[in-house]
């Protein structure tokens, strides 16, 4: 397996998420992953903002704020939703991959709480979509404020592993103030 470093465009078209996850390892801590709002509009037009951290050396791209069930992506207006991703993973040469939230219901919230909808919430629904759209990846990611618990993550890494297989990597973090 090629390290990350070293891989091209074509290289990852060829790779499941077992496959990326090896080439990850090889590269030993060298690898830098860029977290892009997706609905944020570009800085400049022509251009999505993840091309613009793929230009600055990020060798994979993480869209924050993906909905699988209304798909956008601002500088990509005039693609179909169902190609979104494609395209995008054609323009940057890189891997592409999504965050999902694992929100836990039965969680007694300790403050006032976002309302995300479906399609960023981890679901088994959603994570089925995000592989039928080509992802690369998924973050099962806790945002303040949504109600993610650790239990829930954990849940969710279950989950995601059954519906995914090797088809897309899974990772997964929380972010707390």
């Amino acid at each position: 397996m090629k390290r990350i470093l070293n891989c091209l465009a074509s290289d990852f078209t060829k790779m499941n998420g077992k496959d990326l996850k090896a080439s990850i390892e090889a590269a030993e801590g060298r690898t830098m992953i860029a977290e892009i709002v997706c609905t944020a509009t570009p800085l400049y037009p022509g251009l999505t903002n993840a091309e613009y951290a793929a230009a600055f050396g990020a060798d994979m791209i993480l869209l924050n704020m993906f909905d699988v069930n209304a798909p956008r992506i601002m500088g990509l207006e005039d693609v179909p939703a169902e190609n979104l991703i494609r395209k995008l993973k054609v323009l940057l040469g890189r891997p592409v991959g999504i965050n999902l939230e694992p929100v836990d219901v039965h969680a007694l919230p300790a403050e006032t709480l976002q309302k995300l909808p479906t399609g960023r919430i981890s679901t088994a629904d959603s994570l089925k979509r995000a592989k039928e759209l080509g992802v690369d990846f998924i973050c099962l990611t806790g945002n303040p404020q949504t109600g993610v618990t650790n239990n829930e993550i954990m849940q969710a890494i279950t989950t995601a592993k059954t519906i995914c297989d090797d088809d897309c990597m899974i990772i997964a973090e929380k972010t707390t103030l």
